[in-house]
């Protein structure tokens, strides 16, 4: 699990290092553009939290190894940052997508 640091905090978000990676094209893409946006995590006691992501508040993305990255959940992704909700990884669409792309590269290869 890769670990997401929001603000000037310790607490660490965990998310999946796959997502994590995702997260962090996306985010940086948006941030370069000037763009903020709000994020939906799941948080470790079940509960949701919604961050306002912003060049001004610091983030650190931390994770594992180089996982791929795969285009058609970047683009889901940057689409829903892009729309009024923001992007919302309490869904499980993005790990859907995830999955399925994994499964198509190991038929693949």
């Amino acid at each position: 699990m890769g670990h997401l640091t929001y603000g000037n905090t310790d607490a660490a978000i965990e998310v999946a290092d796959a997502l994590l990676v995702h997260l962090r094209a996306v985010t940086v893409t948006k941030l370069r553009r000037n763009e903020s946006f709000a994020l939906t995590v799941p948080t470790c006691d079940g509960s949701v939290q919604t961050l306002w992501v912003h060049a001004s508040i610091p983030l650190r993305f931390s994770f594992e190894g180089d996982p791929q990255l795969h285009r058609p959940l970047l683009a889901k992704m940057m689409e829903a940052a892009n729309s009024a909700n923001g992007l919302d990884l309490s869904r499980d669409e993005y790990t859907e997508s995830l999955e399925q792309a994994r499964e198509l590269q190991a038929v693949s290869a």
